[in-house]
């Protein structure tokens, strides 16, 4: 297979869809057999190797690759986002199901992206002094959050447990969680100068440079760092035997968007301006409820990776659907994993914990 030059792509739209393609290139030639082949071959790797270095991202499909730059709209333009449908450009199976489920990640995103503005408008609040505004800020955000929670719901309508877990999933695996299938140091990506062995996760949710921002401006600080399996042998990637950090998904994130948080990060902070107000009441219980709307969404997801994984898991010898109604509660289970290769229970479970304890100021 001859290889693509990248100095052919010219604008940024270009360079966008071509690393989008080239990272599904890459993991349906790798997961699409099992066990996956140890090299990548150059007509592959080079050129997203290229388009990787200029964005300045892993040379693997993350999470803007496959939902921020990976969609068209097929009704009406003048519709929010999150009320409409959408079609992947890219897609591993072609199935409606796969396009339902990164619809809805898709929903969820745009859904939230008032907040970027809302927040911000809070942290100029809180500079200024003025709890009236803060107040008003904080309440537009709770609402937002509520709005994106209730987008949640409809994975269950438009994405099935089995169709996620045993044919949508196993394509979101990384190159970092291969030890039980012989590939202890990853995979070898060919190079014109040879080339070199990678481990990197795949795409997952936490790489969602939106929440980063909102557990930022809040107030929400996780553990830096959090634990992760690697391989325990089960279908999917797992990964703890060593620790992953905040900040290495957000090497996962656009260059740009890795700069912004950095910037909103130096700037002064809403929960120490509220903790500084102690006797303010609707000041504090307004915060509060923010950040139990926050929590909230973080409860709703645990719960579908309830249903959608950790269930899944106990079943994977035979295949079945589980009724939404089916699960109540948040359980847990050893080795299930999430996409991307995290830990999906333990990982979901210590950002929740870490909501609960911005909120107990």
């Amino acid at each position: 297979m001859p290889i693509l030059s990248t100095e052919l792509l010219l604008t940024e739209e270009e360079r966008r869809r071509a690393y989008t393609i080239m990272g599904y290139f890459i993991n349906g030639f790798l997961f699409g057999s099992s066990p996956p082949p140890k090299r990548l071959p150059l007509s592959i790797s080079q050129p997203m190797i290229e388009l990787s270095t200029y964005f300045d991202l892993p040379p693997v499909p993350t999470y803007a690759g496959q939902v921020l730059w990976n969609y068209r709209r097929i009704e009406d333009d003048n519709m929010p986002l999150q009320k409409r449908n959408t079609q992947p450009l890219v897609s591993f199976t072609g199935s409606p199901e796969e396009a339902g489920f990164f619809g809805i990640v898709l929903s969820i995103e745009e859904c939230g992206v008032p907040l970027i503005s809302i927040l911000l408008e809070a942290i100029e609040a809180t500079c200024d002094h003025d709890t009236e505004q803060l107040i008003a800020c904080l309440q537009q955000a709770t609402i937002t959050l509520t709005d994106m929670t209730s987008i949640l719901p409809r994975m269950y309508r438009d994405c099935s447990q089995s169709f996620f877990y045993h044919k949508l999933r196993p394509f979101l695996d990384g190159t970092n969680s291969l030890s039980s299938v012989g590939l202890p140091n990853g995979v070898f990506f060919e190079e014109h100068n040879g080339g070199q062995y990678r481990k990197h996760f795949g795409p997952s949710n936490a790489q969602s440079s939106l929440f980063a921002l909102v557990d930022i401006i809040l107030g929400v600080k996780h553990d830096q760092e959090c634990s992760v399996k690697e391989n325990s042998g089960q279908q999917s990637p797992n990964y703890a035997e060593r620790k992953v950090t905040e900040q290495e998904m957000r090497l996962y994130m656009p260059r740009k968007h890795r700069e912004f948080l950095a910037e909103v990060e130096r700037m002064p902070h809403i929960k120490d301006f509220v903790r500084s107000q102690p006797g303010d009441v609707r000041l504090n219980s307004t915060y509060k409820n923010c950040l139990s709307a926050l929590l909230e969404l973080r409860r709703a997801h645990i719960r579908m990776v309830a249903r959608y994984i950790v269930i899944m898991a106990k079943h994977q010898q035979s295949p079945m659907v589980v009724k939404p109604d089916s699960t109540r509660g948040e359980a847990t289970a050893a080795g299930t994993t999430g996409t991307g290769g995290t830990n999906a229970m333990e990982f979901l479970k210590s950002v929740r914990d870490s909501v609960v304890q911005a909120r107990d100021l």
